[in-house]
């Protein structure tokens, strides 16, 4: 089924043909051994191997003589017609398997950006991280080793018809040798699949950790916590060296079984042959030849399959990934959004995390367009949750929220959000020049030098930028660290205006900026009124003085609303905020 999902199966199907060639010009082969062993021998032709007279036909067929000349000729034909198809069918099988590894990345990804948000509130991004590079790898190898499965089963059948025909007696006794030997490896391959799981948990956990710890670099540098990490980190890394050795003695264990039972196959089958069976030395010889050949692919097949559990562990890991990402609940309605007419409305709006209590509860509250709304509570209060509410990030529990008289999962999910400029607290910032940061919320469309400037002066951010050392090219580095707070921060409204967004959200905003930059984000935000749909999340009262409305949150319902004097005449909640925060 995952190959299918790949496209996969034509190659597949290729590579069997491939495989069918290889496997039968290989029987050819070793069967030639026989009368090239005989030609060396001074037989009389009616006392040779029945082989050997098959063969004869064959080349008479084509108008040949059956001797030493010929016999090489036709060997060295073989082995080059075998050599060629082994390079088309490995050329094609490495193509296919790397095609499959890039499917996989790639169908990822893409089912990571499609993701719900709840997703990634319950995965950590070290295995997110850790499935897409590390378990892809694993799993790509799958492909290559069931084609090399085939192959060898392919070839060995080969042999084993060869010998069959050259000592029904000898090859059966070979024959029952290598089942057993199967057998027992089972048991290796068993062990090798359990490993397999344990180990795609092991890379997992390991990667978390590192991603958790170079994340919080800052945090652990100020808590002096180098020492801690490192011993966390070194646990997981040892888990997965411990793993590691497991699975090469494993492999080390069922290598030296195979060994010591193809010794002893070959000398066993020397000494029936000579000693009961009493065949003559070309027979013996190429019987030996045969079960040599043979037997190392025997071997191979189960150090492959062996291999193979182990991946097969990392392939499930993925598929199960894939799967689970693959149908995401937030479906886009189909109706084109064409602009607000009136405003949005909450209307009863309940929420839950993932069935736990009630984030928002029976929350009502409405953005009218042109105007400046303005959302205020303590934290916990709901307000971030009521914003991504607002960009679809999830859907309510209960109630709807209503652009115009259409509710808003019935609109197409990239023009609304197309519509929508958010400026957060957290602000995220790309390793990449502050340009291109800029430009980043357009996507593909083509972005103007003169407009991501234009965006910057109205986001007050110009005049820093062209002091940096690159001006508009100067890389801001991780998550835009070579930048200050305030900084950043303009940076990304200028991302949001660049969009030219007609409902703009200001996320906690300005609320750990200092005072310079609050003041000039807040000059933008008097220009833009009236223009635009201004939704303003904030603790701070001076950011919100100038809203057109002040709806109150708190814990999960809206308690008041109203404009800034008849919230403060009111002297209720919206009051006591204002008298906590201007005290002193």
């Amino acid at each position: 089924m995952f190959v299918r999902g790949y496209g996969g199966l034509r190659a597949a199907s290729v590579i069997m043909v491939l495989t069918g060639f290889v496997a039968l010009f290989e029987g050819f082969n070793v069967g030639l051994l026989v009368p090239l062993l005989e030609s060396l021998e001074d037989n009389d032709p009616s006392s040779t191997h029945w082989v050997t007279r098959a063969f004869a036909r064959v080349f008479s067929y084509f108008g040949l003589e059956m001797q030493l000349e010929t016999i090489l000729i036709a060997l060295a034909v073989m082995v080059i017609l075998v050599s060629a198809l082994k390079y088309l069918k490995t050329v094609l099988a490495t193509k296919t398997d790397i095609g499959f590894g890039i499917w996989m990345r790639s169908k990822l990804m893409g089912n990571y950006l499609h993701s719900d948000i709840s997703y990634f509130h319950h995965t950590e991004l070290g295995r997110l991280t850790n499935t897409l590079v590390t378990q892809v790898d694993h799993a790509g190898g799958t492909f290559f080793s069931m084609t090399e499965i085939v192959a060898s089963v392919g070839i060995t059948l080969a042999y084993l018809i060869a010998a069959l025909l050259i000592s029904p007696a000898l090859t059966g006794i070979a024959i029952g040798t290598m089942l057993v030997v199967t057998i027992i490896m089972q048991y290796f391959i068993n062990r090798a699949r359990v490993m397999g799981v344990q180990i795609v948990e092991a890379h997992s956990d390991m990667q978390a950790g590192a991603v958790d710890t170079l994340s919080g670099i800052r945090v652990i540098k100020s808590f002096q916590l180098e020492r801690n990490r490192i011993q966390d980190f070194d646990h997981r890394i040892r888990g997965v060296g411990v793993l590691n050795y497991k699975v090469d003695i494993n492999r080390g264990q069922a290598g030296i079984v195979q060994e010591v039972s193809l010794f002893a196959l070959i000398g066993g089958i020397v000494f029936v042959a000579v000693q009961l069976v009493g065949l003559d030395l070309a027979v013996t010889v190429a019987l030996l030849f045969v079960l040599y050949r043979m037997a190392p692919k025997v071997n191979n097949l189960n150090s492959i399959r062996q291999g193979l559990a182990i991946s097969m562990a990392a392939l499930h890991h993925v598929k199960e990934t894939i799967d689970e990402t693959g149908a995401p609940e937030i479906i886009s309605g189909s109706k084109p959004f064409q602009g607000v007419a009136s405003g949005i409305a909450l209307r009863n709006i309940t929420f839950s995390y993932n069935g736990g209590p009630n984030v928002l509860e029976n929350a009502n509250f409405i953005i009218e367009k042109g105007k400046m709304t303005a959302l205020v509570g303590t934290s916990g209060a709901g307000k971030s949750t009521l914003i991504d509410l607002i960009l679809r990030f999830h859907d309510p529990v209960d109630g709807s929220i209503m652009v115009d008289a259409t509710d808003l999962r019935d609109l197409d999910l990239a023009d609304w959000r197309q519509s929508i400029g958010v400026v957060s607290q957290d602000v995220f910032l790309f390793n990449d020049t502050i340009a291109n940061n800029i430009a980043f919320g357009m996507g593909d469309s083509k972005v103007t030098e003169e407009t991501i400037i234009s965006a910057s002066k109205q986001a007050y951010a110009h005049h820093f930028i062209l002091q940096l050392p690159n001006g508009y090219d100067t890389v801001v580095g991780d998550r835009g660290w070579n930048l200050s707070g305030g900084q950043r921060q303009r940076v990304s409204l200028a991302r949001a205006i660049l969009k030219q967004p007609s409902f703009l959200i200001l996320d906690e905003a300005t609320s750990s900026l200092d005072s310079e930059s609050e003041s000039l984000i807040q000059d933008y935000i008097r220009e833009i009124r009236g223009s635009l749909t201004i939704l303003v999340v904030a603790h701070r009262m001076s950011t919100i003085q100038d809203s057109d409305k002040i709806a109150v949150l708190e814990d999960g319902r809206i308690v008041e609303e109203g404009d800034w004097d008849s919230l403060l005449a009111e002297a209720g909640v919206f009051a006591n905020y204002h008298r906590l925060q201007f005290r002193g």
